[in-house]
């Protein structure tokens, strides 16, 4: 007989597809995306997409990145990477003059071009049978109609609130009457349903070339940092070979440097 007070749970198992995510609403949409017929990579964008929305303390469209992908009818792995390029301004002669000896961790100054919108359109177009528009609206409605904050996130979100309060857009966006929102509570980003739309219906070019690389060059311009629209211009992601080790009869793939995975290869070697 089970005992109901052990703390474990059953291995979650399929036979048809599997989506995992730290968001249930993130794991729902690529799930609808595979019940409509979609492949995988179609329902990796539309998850990433959600959980944009519903961990911003985590991830966002201004981030990066990193894509594995394998294509079974070839049997191939692909690796993408959509990490973010420094702008042609952060030149150590730049921040000599700034009397920094490296870049800072919080501030306009280490912020760089995002990736992610640049990945996720050349990964669909590559391994994808759906439109970015189509992948995108999942994401559309959570940040227009709101979704429910849940624990971890808001934790999250209450440990970044000071690094939140001091510039009006992000109070705008992310706070409540100058508070993380509570768990529970639903929250709205109707500037970042805007944005998705344009990216939805325009691709690439309304996040690089478009409104919003404008908008992003003003507020760092404003704030005195390096990022120009010819930075977003010429942002493209890169199909990278993926590398590897062997561990305990496993094969264990990662991208390559400038991504983090290496570390874990050589700390599996070790």
């Amino acid at each position: 007989m089970r005992d109901n007070q052990y703390p474990g749970r059953s291995v979650v198992m399929s036979t048809h597809g599997m989506i995992a995510a730290s968001q249930p609403m993130a794991t729902q949409a690529g799930l609808a995306v595979l019940r409509a017929g979609g492949n995988a990579m179609d329902a990796a964008i539309a998850t990433s997409a959600v959980l944009c929305v519903t961990e911003p303390q985590a991830t966002g469209i201004g981030g990066d990145c990193f894509l594995l992908y394998h294509e079974a009818r070839s049997g191939k792995l692909y690796g993408l990477n959509g990490s973010g390029r420094a702008p042609g301004r952060a030149t150590l002669e730049e921040f000599e003059r700034r009397g920094l000896m490296q870049v800072p961790e919080h501030g306009i100054l280490p912020v760089i071009v995002p990736g992610a919108v640049d990945a996720w359109q050349t990964a669909v177009e590559r391994f994808g049978t759906r439109s970015l528009n189509e992948l995108l609206q999942p994401a559309i409605a959570f940040a227009e109609q709101g979704y429910a904050v849940t624990p971890v996130v808001a934790k999250a979100w209450q440990n970044n609130a000071a690094v939140l309060a001091p510039h009006a857009e992000s109070r705008r966006d992310f706070l409540v009457d100058g508070q993380a929102p509570a768990a529970g509570t639903r929250h709205r980003q109707p500037r970042l349903a805007q944005s998705l739309r344009q990216i939805a219906r325009d691709g690439r070019e309304a996040f690089y070339r478009g409104a919003i690389a404008e908008e992003i060059v003003r507020f760092s311009r404003a704030q005195d940092g390096l990022l120009e629209l010819e930075d977003f211009a010429a942002y493209q992601s890169e199909w990278v070979e993926p590398i590897c080790t062997d561990y305990r009869g496993v094969r264990v793939y990662e991208i390559p440097p400038n991504g983090q995975g290496i570390t874990g290869l050589m700390t599996l070697n070790i």
